[in-house]
């Protein structure tokens, strides 16, 4: 059952931002079990029961006929195509989740932009100066009641619907619970069953070592998932981790739809990238190499899209965007991945 009573949601604005200390006599009854919390953050805090969404879904009543951002006249005539960017956390995901938002937004559809990161650093590369974001948990700190469809939105550039998890401060709390709690309140207020969105582009952290991280997957949001990794092997390791999330859940219609490489070095071998693929038994939808002016659109607060967009990669993300939505999620394999132990046998093999 979706988490979604008075009670939970001030339990975990009281986890998030009032973490009680050790010796507060209160901090068993705050973080007890009957608010959806285990006694302990340390423990998997964010592991919650799976709610399967899908078109039929009655978790809430659609909202009244305006309540969602967007454009009211143009009912969605195909379902909403949901792509969800992971990967190893500073390995490039967000640049490539941002500008294939942008790349969809600007031919014409209506894109929700969802940030999955405690960090909530993803939609400000959509927005422009002055505009402010308001994550999804300073909402629900200020009102533990379920907001408006439309407060948990801040309109980017070409109408991009942004949205962010937001977390806990440093060292307090747990990160993915921000995510799950982000995917609940999508689901109680039946966003993306809302036919305001044609595309849901979701930019997660991680290599799913938490449930939280993996709560796109668990709650069926994420149809079509690649993964942005680049040449080093903790790259491959957290490639390969999140291919044994994608295996877990893919009852759930989660697909893995390919690999994006995002190199670190643009000499680098190809080739165990590829042997890596294969044995996953995916593919590699794209290379992008290194350019000083991702860096600099970055700074800038763009995507390269905006940036730069005769660049090489420019053209291998809009390549990239128009395979995504050409794919049929219900024809892709599930991925096929290693174990730890052979995992290490692969990189000693193909020589990393």
């Amino acid at each position: 059952m979706v988490l979604h009573t008075l009670h939970t949601a001030r339990a975990f604005a009281e986890v998030f931002l009032e973490m009680p200390k050790e010796n507060d006599p209160t901090r068993k009854a705050r973080l007890s079990v009957r608010s959806g919390f285990r006694e302990d953050v340390s423990g998997d805090c964010c592991d919650i029961p799976s709610a399967k969404v899908s078109a039929s879904s009655t978790t809430r009543p659609p909202a009244n006929k305006g309540d969602f951002v967007g454009d009211d006249s143009a009912p969605q005539s195909a379902p909403i195509q949901t792509i969800a960017v992971y990967g190893k956390g500073g390995v490039g995901k967000s640049v490539v989740a941002t500008n294939l938002s942008v790349y969809y937004a600007r031919s014409g559809y209506r894109v929700l932009h969802v940030g999955c990161d405690p960090k909530h650093d993803s939609a400000v590369r959509l927005l422009d100066s002055p505009q402010k974001l308001r994550t999804v948990l300073d909402l629900l700190s200020d009102n533990p009641h379920l907001p408006p469809p439309e407060d948990l939105f801040t309109i980017g550039r070409y109408g991009i619907a942004c949205c962010e998890s937001g977390g806990p401060l440093p060292g307090l709390g747990c990160g993915g619970r921000g995510v799950a709690r982000v995917i609940e309140t999508l689901d109680e207020l039946q966003v993306l069953q809302s036919g305001k969105f044609d595309v849901a582009v979701f930019d997660v952290l991680g290599d799913v070592v938490c449930g939280g991280f993996a709560a796109p997957l668990r709650e069926g949001f994420a149809r079509k998932l690649i993964i942005v990794l680049s040449e080093e092997p903790m790259a491959l390791f957290a490639a390969n981790n999140i291919a044994r999330a994608v295996d877990i859940y893919h009852d759930n219609g989660v697909r893995l739809a390919g690999l994006v490489i995002n190199l670190r070095s643009n000499n680098a071998d190809l080739r165990p990238l590829e042997a890596f693929a294969r044995r996953l038994g995916t593919t590699i939808l794209g290379v992008i190499e290194r350019d000083p002016r991702i860096t600099e659109a970055e700074r800038s607060h763009l995507t390269l899209l905006e940036y730069a967009p005769s660049a090489p990669s420019a053209r291998v993300i809009e390549a990239l965007a128009n395979k995504l939505l050409a794919m049929d999620s219900d024809k892709l394999p599930v991925p096929s991945p290693m174990t730890d132990e052979e995992f290490f046998d692969f990189l000693r093999a193909n020589g990393e």
